[in-house]
């Protein structure tokens, strides 16, 4: 069923279907009392999720082959439940006009609004789903109302609103994140407003008022940013739930009423895809990857290569035939485009930067097979809520997981209101960063009150961990976490040899820290069958005061081997057989302290106290990483530099690369597998001369990255004789990227 489901969809349609967006741009705008403008819902049924010029194309979707299986599978849904049934009821006399079956279906309407009741425990997403299956019934059954139907109905729909824990009124902010910014106003409130607008127009105003004011102003500010913040498996539940007012408000005539980089958003999803159809893990993780976000943003945009990512982990159809609730598939009746075709990701660059608000920068070696896969953040802004305190953080993937986030969402120890989320998962030790550990630092929140906070050496918590209102209230507040200070990728942009992101991270932590600054080179190296790459990390980390003990992290699945200044994490369990090898250069040997973290009764410790939590079922789906290595240089230092190389290969090859520190005056760097990477030891950006060695064995040329570079016209001198005699270093990468053989190095600005 999942192979015919994947070439249903990337099936051409012989039928001679419009497009799914694109509906005419015709509507008329009103203002409300504060000023801002939203569409006026059109003086006909149906208006919703589609219009009567959209009823021909409705009866040939029923029919196209790919959209066919989704009709019949409602059909078999409404039998089920009353909900069900008027959903689908309702949708059979827009096909077909029938004033019994009309009379009915308003009649069970009624009936199942005035009898369910709910478990308010997040019971809004099921007062969600009724109040929207009674304003479908409402709109498509409309010419049936009879003057005391709708006057119940509307008082229903207002009872059900009252009951969301946002109150309706809306009384609850909250546009970046939380439950407001679901399902409960950009998909029900709105719909059931739209329905009822002739007789009861407030409803309408109060949900498109909230959305064009707040929410499209919010979203439009970090759309561009390619990224989502609250982490791949809340793709549906909020980058998703976006798609329902772009959806809703075209097919009313508005057009796109959001900036139209909320197109690129899933392609952090297609660089963060594994070849086992999983994701990275990000943020609040729990095991799930948009399915009906990806469709509906593909299908508005006309994009294959979202598309094609779906089809990589598509909703088997069996678990849609199954499904109890239908609002998912009805969707993809309604919108999905069914001429669209998957295109192919080898189109696409190997590597993607994700800009600001985000700073995230994905690597990976190919599309098919085995690739490496690298993550590597910045984050200039957290967003709180599902986000975690993870700016500078890595992951890398290969044969499996290898550098990973640590800790589980939601295990058997209170969920999200637990100590394990609260101490260890969403803090900044369960990641693959930076912490300076303040002894008398105090842990102090306006959020999670009933928890109490221990000191993890991370991130402080911006705002209290108090989630931001409005898009003005969040850039007012001390949310930002980092700058970006250099990105890049190349010389090849399509299959780039590095990949560089580089970021100061010093507003993330509480003032125990004067300076953080990480800097990021991925190295494609090409090489399959021994070490197709590896990851340099630099770190400088100064702490207003020397006392301050600091921690360089590195997760992993499995108890690791740390040999001198070598760490292995191999991978043995499962299907997996990856290898991570960390060769730490700097501290120097003499100088630094190695020490594992991890297993039975250690697993998610945070300085001698471990928050245990565990799956409540289905154990093995989950990678919680319960081992870690954490390097500390010696104390007394106010300023320590970090550089590890991380190689990538496969369980048990020992034949890997030796690297070999750099140290030049104010450059440090490393060179592997005719590499070398160098960056200012102090992180500024340098100018004037600079001088360096690289060594080497044959005529072949090594291939060389130096970062942290003024910009402007620099040269490049080898042996004394010019090799390159102008090259650019533009201002936002800092980067100067050339080839040249083993010998004595000059540059020139």
């Amino acid at each position: 069923m999942r192979k015919a489901l994947s070439l249903a969809l990337a099936c051409v349609c012989c039928m001679a279907l419009p497009l799914a967006a694109g509906s005419p741009v015709d509507a008329r705008w009103m203002s409300l009392p504060d000023g801002v403008s939203v569409p006026v819902p059109p003086a006909e049924h149906p208006r919703l999720f589609l219009r009567t010029r959209d009823l021909e194309d409705l009866r040939h979707r029923v029919e196209n082959p790919v959209l066919r299986p989704y009709w019949e599978n409602l059909q078999r849904l409404g039998e089920r439940n009353a909900e069900n049934r008027m959903i689908v009821d309702a949708l059979r006399c827009l096909l077909a006009p029938d004033s019994a079956l009309a009379r009915r279906t308003i009649a069970v309407a009624l009936d199942t609004l005035e009898q369910t009741t709910w478990n308010m425990d997040m019971g809004e997403r099921s007062i969600g789903r009724m109040l929207l299956a009674g304003a479908v019934v409402y709109d498509w059954c409309y010419p049936w109302l009879t003057r005391e139907d709708k006057e119940e109905l509307v008082g229903h729909f207002i009872r059900l609103a009252g009951l969301f824990e946002i109150g309706y009124p809306i009384r609850q902010e909250g546009s970046l994140t939380g439950h407001l910014a679901e399902w409960m106003v950009n998909r029900d409130l709105l719909s059931a407003g739209l329905a009822v607008y002739d007789e009861y127009p407030d409803m309408y105003r109060e949900a498109a008022g909230k959305i064009f004011r707040d929410f499209i102003p919010a979203r439009d500010w970090f759309y561009p940013g390619g990224a989502y913040h609250q982490g791949a498996p809340y793709g549906d539940t909020r980058f998703g739930s976006d798609l329902y007012p772009l959806w809703i408000f075209d097919r009313l005539g508005a057009g796109n009423v959001f900036n139209p980089a909320q197109q690129f958003v899933p392609y952090q999803w297609i660089y963060m895809r594994r070849p086992d159809g999983r994701l990275l893990t990000g943020g609040d993780d729990f095991i799930w990857t948009p399915k009906l976000a990806a469709l509906l943003c593909a299908s508005y945009y006309n994009d294959g290569y979202i598309l094609a990512d779906y089809l990589k982990s598509p909703w088997p159809f069996e678990v849609l035939k199954h499904a109890n609730y239908p609002m998912d598939q009805l969707f993809i009746l309604l919108w999905l485009d069914p001429r669209l075709k998957p295109w192919s990701l080898a189109e696409l660059p190997l590597s993607r930067y994700c800009g600001p608000p985000f700073g995230f920068m994905y690597a990976r070696t190919g599309w098919e097979g085995q690739p490496v896969i690298c993550e590597m953040k910045v984050n200039e802004y957290n967003f709180l809520n599902h986000q975690h305190h993870d700016a500078g953080a890595f992951q890398i993937y290969y044969r499996g997981p290898l550098a990973v986030d640590s800790g589980i969402y939601e295990g058997d120890d209170g969920g999200y209101l637990g100590p394990h989320n609260v101490n260890y998962y969403k803090r900044t030790i369960a990641h693959n960063s930076l912490l300076v550990y303040d002894p008398s630092e105090k842990w102090i929140t306006s959020g999670f009150r009933n928890v109490e906070k221990v000191n993890d050496g991370g991130q402080r918590f911006p705002n209290l961990w108090r989630s931001a209102g409005t898009l003005q209230d969040f850039l007012d507040r001390d949310y930002r976490t980092g700058q970006v200070l250099g990105h890049w990728f190349g010389p090849s942009a399509q299959s780039p040899d590095f990949s560089y992101l580089k970021g100061d991270i010093t507003a993330a932590y509480s003032p125990k820290v004067r300076q953080v600054r990480r800097s990021f080179v991925f190295l494609n190296l090409g090489a399959v069958e021994r070490v197709p790459a590896a990851l340099v990390v630099f770190d400088r980390v100064t702490a207003s005061d020397s006392s301050f003990a600091k921690y360089w992290l590195l997760h992993g699945m499995e108890e690791p081997k740390v040999e001198g200044g070598r760490v292995t994490f191999d991978l043995t369990q499962r299907t997996w057989s990856g290898r991570l090898c960390d060769d730490i250069l700097l501290p120097a040997a003499d100088g630094r302290t190695v020490e594992k973290v991890g297993g039975p009764g250690h697993e998610f410790e945070v300085f001698g106290r471990n928050f245990a939590s565990q799956p409540e079922n289905n154990t093995e789906e989950y990678e919680m990483g319960a081992w870690r290595v954490q390097v500390s240089p010696q104390p007394g230092q106010a300023t320590d530099l970090f550089l590890n190389v991380l190689q990538v290969t496969d369980t048990g090859n020992s034949n890997l690369h030796k690297p070999e520190r750099i140290e030049a005056g104010p450059l440090v760097g490393a060179t592997l597998a005719g590499r070398a990477v160098l960056f200012s030891r102090d992180s500024e950006r340098l100018d004037g001369t600079l001088r360096f060695k690289l060594s080497g064995s044959g005529k072949a040329n090594l291939k060389v990255l130096v970062a942290d570079l003024a910009a402007g016209a620099w040269q490049v001198r080898l042996d004394g004789r010019v090799l390159i005699p102008v090259a650019v270093v533009c201002e936002e990468s800092g980067v100067l990227c050339f080839e040249g053989p083993a010998g004595s190095y000059e540059l020139r600005r």
